[in-house]
């Protein structure tokens, strides 16, 4: 049968939405330039506004808060209502956020312009992914994810160049008007795209899965940071931490137990029995989760730990953001070719190396080989990231593509916090009372537990990808109850 289906399918090459996959593009530029070019410059805002540097954390918090806390909501809402619509609408709501972020002159209504930014970015990450996926045939799906995630590239580092800039040349403020011209071209373009399908109704969203999930989310973003007084270490803090551990933990239960009652989840449960699908998606927070952290903590090692100037800084880190866009293209192209699951397992593969390496000797290695590991990471995770995504995204059918992006998404976004979060508590624990004159030592040591800790938690993410291929897990796959809706089912990783 599925011979005779493929033997009839035409022979034409199938046609590719270069311009939806560019209107995407443009919107997943623009809601990335949330991140790093603000963060780059939070000590002048935080300075200009008066607050320390726990208040101005909240500045970036507040964005990642509703951002992780809403992207399945959104990506639900579009295979409901067009992904089209929810899309364009995001774009709206962040470009009017960033208005409102620039105009702002004190803390609080910052932080409320973040918080909708977050709001909208979650509208587009939730269905960019499936606007490619519809709009792309799965032969060219590779390329067309390799040049989504190289707009998130750009958008970091094109962002923060023209963010510092606007700090020095004018103000902070600017930072939010920059990308104006973007969100226009964004908006006109998203509304002139076809609307696509939609076929639901309010009664089918689960707004109290929802409410839930995003309780339980923010609740353990918050545990996750130190929002307290005293050490920023967990002990110090403990009576802080542990109750908002187990806060989160019971919210997220109990979003477990509505999904398995409620007709229409927002959690389809049934596709996270799919070994290759759950598997990708664990993958992917877990690779965001490890870079973000050795992004994070690079910095700390080569200033304070060695006493590099900030200029090295930027040297490595321009690096590995260069390795990352040409490799997410490169990767997609080669991905398409080939449609083998040992990119994935390559990729991720040498985020693990890279970061077991400097977990072990990377406090003594000489700068030029930091330079040339922190390559091979960025390399691996642009690498990683389109193999991974267009494999997660090519194995789900039509009506559950919002989901599939949805939880790509969640999970990207989730890991970053996480990845900062875990990392510099670990940083805290080794510098907690050590001398002025042996704190070189103890960033080192920081960074070097930290990596290693951050590479091991890889190598979980690396076996989440391989074990559903083994021929133990084949059968597994074969008796799933459609995950897929097409005749011949690609190769995932």
């Amino acid at each position: 049968m599925v011979d005779a289906v493929a033997k009839a399918e035409p022979m034409a090459a199938p046609k590719v939405g270069w311009a939806t996959l560019a209107t995407v593009s443009l919107g997943y530029l623009l809601v990335s330039w949330g991140m790093a070019p603000i963060s780059a410059i939070l000590p002048t805002i935080s300075a200009d506004l008066g607050v320390d540097v726990t208040a101005a954390g909240w500045i970036m918090n507040s964005y990642f808060l509703l951002l992780v806390g809403t992207i399945l909501i959104a990506g639900r809402i579009g295979d409901l209502f067009g992904h089209r619509r929810v899309f364009a609408a995001g774009v709206l709501i962040f470009g009017l956020a960033s208005i409102a972020a620039g105009l702002a002159n004190r803390f609080e209504p910052l932080v409320v312009a973040r918080a909708i930014q977050g709001l909208g970015g979650a509208m587009v990450f939730g269905t960019s992914l499936a606007l490619v996926a519809e709009a792309v045939p799965a032969s060219r799906r590779g390329l067309a994810i390799g040049i989504l995630t190289m707009s998130s590239g750009a958008a970091s580092l094109v962002g923060v160049a023209f963010s510092t800039y606007a700090v020095e040349g004018l103000s902070w403020h600017w930072a939010f008007f920059i990308p104006l011209p973007i969100w226009v071209a964004a908006l006109v373009a998203a509304w002139r795209l076809p609307t696509g399908a939609s076929s639901g109704s309010r009664a089918q969203i689960d707004w109290q899965g929802g409410l839930l999930l995003f309780a339980g989310l923010t609740v353990l973003m918050l545990s996750l940071n130190h929002f307290h007084e005293g050490e920023e270490s967990f002990t110090e803090g403990s009576y802080y931490h542990l109750p908002m551990h187990a806060l989160a933990i019971v919210l997220l239960l109990a979003f477990a137990w509505v999904e398995t009652r409620v007709p229409q989840p927002l959690l389809q449960l049934s596709m996270l029995r799919d070994g290759r699908f759950a598997g990708g998606v664990l993958a992917n927070g877990v690779a965001h989760m490890s870079m973000l952290a050795s992004s994070f903590l690079l910095p700390f090692l080569l200033e304070r730990g060695r006493g590099l100037a900030p200029t090295d800084t930027g040297v490595l880190l321009l690096t590995m953001q260069a390795c990352m866009l040409i490799c997410s293209l490169g990767a997609g192209v080669l991905y398409d070719r080939v449609r083998s699951p040992a990119l994935g397992w390559v990729t991720l593969g040498g985020i693990v190396g890279g970061l077991m390496l400097l977990g072990v000797v990377g406090a003594s290695l000489p700068y030029g080989v930091l330079v040339a590991i922190s390559g091979l990471l960025g390399a691996g995770l642009g690498g990683f990231t389109t193999v991974n995504n267009t494999a997660v995204m090519s194995g789900v059918g039509a009506g559950r593509l919002g989901f599939a992006s949805g939880m790509v998404e969640t999970t990207r976004q989730l890991g970053h916090s996480v990845g900062v979060s875990m990392s510099s508590s670990i940083m805290a624990g080794a510098l907690a009372g050590v001398a002025a004159t042996q704190l070189p030592r103890a960033y080192a040591a920081g960074f070097e537990q930290a990596t290693l800790i951050m590479g091991l938690i890889s190598a979980v993410g690396l076996l989440a990808i391989v074990l559903p291929h083994l021929p133990r897990g084949r059968g597994a796959v074969e008796r799933g109850k459609g995950l897929t809706t097409v005749t011949r089912r690609p190769v995932t990783t």
